[in-house]
C-alpha cells in the first residue's frame, strides 16, 4: 500500500462558516472506496492508504453524503494515474482549493426531513395499523418516476405516523438518471395527448414504456419543406434513437415548446416542456403518498396519490392529513352508552343506518305509515335480511339476550323464529399486538340454551376475554366494526308479510357461563322511555317461482309487468313482426305494471335501436306529444310520488298500479329510420332488500321491425 496525501485549502471560506460542516475526502480505486472526514481549519491535509498501482479517483465534498454518493454528486474530482507515483511510497497532490461556491453547494447537499401525519376516514376518525409510504415524484413529458423516501411508517391507534429521511441534491445528471425507474403515466398521457392533437401537423407516435427523446414524429414538417440533405434545426440538437441523455432535455425545451399551445395549468402542474426540468439539482423533495392497510385479512390500498397531488418542495418539517377511502378500517366515534340497566334500539341496516326516528310509528318518528322507512317520502318497507342496532346501558345486566316479536299493536309476544336469527361478527383493534396482526373478528353466533335462542352481549364477551383494557385505543382494545349491532334477522321464509313489533329480552349468566332462565327481563327503555325498547317494521318479502328459461321476465307478481299490444295507426304490430310506417302515423302501446301489496316505486318504458340509441317513451323531449292514461282507479305515475298526487290515489303507502295506455301522436319521432326496435318495460318496488340491494324489479320487452 502507498500513502496519498491530499492538501486542502479552505482559506477562502470565512472562519465562522467552516464550522457549519465537515469535509469528506474519498478515494475510489475501481473496487474499493477509502474515506476520511475532517473539520477544516484553512490549511489541512488528508492522508489515505491506497493502491498506487491502480488509477484512482479522488472526490471531495460534504460528510453528509455516503462514500458511494460522494462520486455521484457534484464534487471536486481529481484523477490520479499510477505514473504519478514513480515508485515512491507516498504521493502528495497539489493543494486543492475549496471555493465558496462549492462550500455553499455542499451546505444544501443533504438535509434531514421529517413528515408528521395522520390518516383518517371521511368522518375524521383515525385509521390505525396502516402502512404509509412517501415517494419523491418526478415526471418528464408523459413519463413519471417515483422513489420512496425514508422507511414505511405504521399509524398508531390515533392514526398518527412519522417518516424521517435524508434528501440529497446536486447530482451529476447521468447518475441521477441511472438511479431512477420510469413508467408511462396514464394520468399524464391522458392530459397531454389531447393538447398535442390540437396541432394536426404533429404526428403523435405510440409512447414507449421508457422515456426517450425521439421527437422525429412529434416535429411537424416545416414550411417550406426542408431540402434534401438538410436537417431541421431542432432535430439537429436531438440524438436519434431511444438512448436518452438527460442533459439534452433543457436544450430542446424552448424549441419544442414553440410547437405547443401555452397552458398556464400545465406550467402550474410542472409538466415539461411547459415547466423547465432539471431535477438533478432539485434540493426540495416533491412528495406523494401511498397508504395500505391489512384489515380483514387482505391488504387494501386505502390512499394512492397521483402526480397531480404532488406536494412541491416540501419544508424540512411537513405536517399532513391523509384522507383514506371507504376500504379503510377506522376507529369510529361511537357514542357513549346510556346510563342504567336498560337498552335503546337506534336503527336498522347499519349503526344507525336507517334511524328508528325515520321509521314510521317508532319513537321520535311520524306516526304513519307505520313501519315504513322515510315516512312521508318514499315510504319504504323492509325485505329479507334486516339488521337491528342499539345500545345497552352502562349498568345493563344482560349477558345474553333474545329478540321477541308481535304483530303490530297486539302485544302477543313470542321469541322470533330460531331460523330467522343469523350469526354475525364484530371487529376490534388491539394496540398491544404486533403490526400487522392487530385486527380481530370474533364471532357472535346464535347460542341455544334449551328452548331459548340468544346472542351473547358485547360486554359479556369483554368480561370473558381479559385483560380489562377494553376501550383504551392506544394501549388496549377498541371495537370498530358492528359495535352496536344487536341482531341479524332473515325475514324471508320466517315472517308473513305484515307489520311487526320487536323488543329485547335480557338474561344473566350462571357461574358456569350458561344462561340463567330465572333472570329473564324485558329490558327497560333507556331514559325511562319504554318506547326505546320497541322497534316497528313493515315486512314485505316477495315469492318467486321457477325461472323461465331464456326470458328477462321474472316469475313473480311482486312486481309484475307486461306489454299487451303495440299499434301503428290501425295496424297491430306483432312481436317479431314488420310494419310499414307512413308519415304522421300515431303509436299506441297497452301495458301493465302491478304489485299486489301496493309497494310500486316507479317504472320505465323505453325503445332501443341502432347502435346504443335509446328513447324514453314517457318523455315529450324524446317522442313529442304523448298521452298516458290508466284504467278505472289506476294511477299512472310513472313514480310513487306522482301517483300519490294524482286524482283518486288510494293514499299512502299504497300504489298497486294497473293497466295503462300510452298514445304518441307522431310515431316517426319514435322510429326515425328503418331498423329493428325493442320496446322495454321495467318496473321497481320500493322495498329495502337486505339493507340495500338488489332492489325488487321485473322486466318485459317487445321487439319488431319498422320500415320507414
Amino acid at each position: 500500500m502507498s500513502s496519498l496525501v491530499i492538501p486542502l485549502d479552505t482559506s477562502q471560506i470565512p472562519e465562522d462558516e467552516r464550522k457549519q460542516l465537515k469535509v469528506k475526502v474519498a478515494v475510489d480505486d475501481g473496487g474499493e472506496i477509502t474515506s476520511q472526514v475532517i473539520r477544516v481549519s484553512g490549511k489541512d491535509e488528508v492522508r489515505l492508504e491506497v493502491d498506487g498501482k491502480r488509477p484512482l479517483t479522488v472526490a471531495i465534498g460534504s460528510d453528509s453524503a455516503s462514500d458511494e454518493d460522494l462520486f455521484r454528486l457534484q464534487t471536486i474530482n481529481v484523477q490520479v494515474s499510477p505514473h504519478q507515483w514513480q515508485d515512491k511510497p507516498a504521493l502528495t497532490l497539489p493543494p486543492i482549493a475549496i471555493t465558496p461556491h462549492w462550500w455553499r453547494l455542499w451546505l444544501l447537499w443533504c438535509r434531514d426531513f421529517v413528515i408528521n401525519g395522520r390518516v383518517v376516514c371521511a368522518d375524521g376518525s383515525p385509521v390505525p395499523g396502516a402502512e404509509v409510504r412517501a415517494f419523491d415524484v418526478d415526471f418528464f413529458w408523459w413519463w413519471s418516476s417515483t422513489q420512496q423516501v425514508g422507511p414505511a411508517a405504521v399509524t398508531d391507534a390515533n392514526g398518527h405516523f412519522t417518516i424521517r429521511f435524508r434528501w440529497c441534491c446536486g447530482w451529476w445528471p447521468y447518475w441521477w438518471w441511472r438511479l431512477r425507474r420510469w413508467r408511462l403515466d396514464s394520468d399524464l398521457f391522458d392530459r397531454i395527448r389531447p393538447i398535442v392533437e390540437l396541432n394536426p401537423r404533429l404526428k403523435l407516435p405510440d409512447p414507449d414504456p421508457e422515456p426517450n427523446l425521439d421527437f422525429l414524429a412529434l416535429i411537424p414538417q416545416p414550411e417550406p419543406p426542408i431540402r434534401v440533405g438538410e436537417r431541421d434545426p431542432l432535430l439537429a440538437t436531438v440524438p436519434r434513437g431511444t438512448q436518452l441523455d438527460p442533459t439534452v432535455i433543457p436544450t430542446v425545451r424552448e424549441k419544442f415548446l414553440s410547437q405547443l399551445p401555452q397552458l398556464p395549468e400545465f406550467e402550474r402542474l410542472r409538466i415539461w416542456p411547459w415547466w423547465p426540468w432539471t431535477p438533478w439539482i432539485d434540493c426540495g423533495p416533491d412528495i406523494i403518498f401511498r397508504v395500505t392497510q391489512n384489515c380483514g385479512g387482505q391488504v387494501k390500498v386505502i390512499r394512492s396519490e397521483s402526480v397531480f397531488q404532488t406536494r412541491w418542495d416540501i419544508p424540512s418539517v411537513l405536517n399532513v392529513t391523509l384522507l383514506a377511502n371507504s376500504e379503510a378500517c377506522c376507529l369510529g366515534h361511537t357514542p357513549p352508552d346510556p346510563l342504567g340497566d336498560c337498552v335503546v334500539l337506534t336503527g336498522v341496516c347499519g349503526d344507525p343506518g336507517v334511524p328508528v326516528t325515520s321509521i314510521g310509528g317508532n319513537s321520535g318518528a311520524p306516526a304513519t305509515p307505520v313501519g315504513y322507512a322515510n315516512p312521508g317520502g318514499r315510504d319504504r318497507p323492509f325485505a329479507e335480511r334486516v339488521t337491528i342496532s342499539g345500545q345497552f346501558g352502562t349498568a345493563a345486566q344482560a349477558d345474553y339476550y333474545e329478540i321477541e316479536y308481535s304483530p303490530h299493536g297486539l302485544n302477543t309476544w313470542a321469541p322470533v323464529p330460531p331460523a330467522s336469527m343469523l350469526d354475525f361478527a364484530r371487529g376490534y383493534f388491539d394496540a398491544t399486538q404486533p403490526w400487522p396482526n392487530q385486527w380481530f373478528y370474533p364471532g357472535f353466533p346464535v347460542l341455544t340454551f334449551g328452548a331459548r335462542h340468544v346472542y351473547k352481549s358485547r360486554r359479556r364477551y369483554e368480561t370473558e376475554n381479559p385483560p380489562a383494557n377494553w376501550g383504551l385505543a392506544m394501549t388496549g382494545r377498541t371495537w370498530f366494526s358492528n359495535v352496536n349491532l344487536l341482531a341479524v334477522l332473515q325475514t324471508a321464509g320466517n315472517f308473513s308479510d305484515g307489520t311487526y313489533d320487536f323488543r329485547i329480552v335480557g338474561y344473566r349468566a350462571l357461574a358456569s357461563g350458561d344462561l340463567d332462565p330465572s333472570t329473564r327481563q324485558v329490558m327497560p327503555g333507556c331514559g325511562n322511555n319504554a318506547a326505546n325498547n320497541l322497534l316497528t317494521l313493515r315486512i314485505d318479502n316477495r315469492v318467486v317461482g321457477p325461472a323461465t328459461s331464456g326470458s328477462v321476465h321474472i316469475n313473480t307478481t311482486e312486481p309484475d309487468c307486461g306489454i299487451t299490444s303495440v299499434t301503428l295507426g290501425a295496424a297491430n304490430v306483432a312481436p317479431c313482426g314488420s310494419n310499414q310506417l307512413a308519415p304522421g302515423t300515431p303509436l299506441d302501446i297497452n301495458f301493465f305494471v302491478t304489485d299486489p301489496h301496493g309497494h310500486l316505486d316507479h317504472y320505465e318504458l323505453v325503445v332501443k335501436y341502432d347502435l346504443g340509441s335509446v328513447k324514453n317513451l314517457l318523455s315529450p323531449a324524446d317522442v313529442g306529444t304523448l298521452t298516458l292514461t290508466g284504467g278505472p282507479g289506476v294511477q299512472t305515475g310513472p313514480d310513487y310520488l306522482n301517483a300519490l298526487a294524482q286524482a283518486g290515489s288510494p293514499g299512502r303507502p299504497t300504489w298497486t298500479g294497473g293497466s295503462m295506455h300510452l298514445h304518441i301522436d307522431n310515431a316517426s319521432l319514435v322510429f326515425p329510420k328503418t331498423c329493428c326496435y325493442l320496446v322495454q318495460l321495467t318496473v321497481w318496488k320500493r322495498n329495502i332488500v337486505s339493507c340495500g340491494s338488489p332492489l325488487y324489479y321485473n322486466q318485459m320487452h317487445y321487439s319488431f321491425t319498422v320500415i320507414v
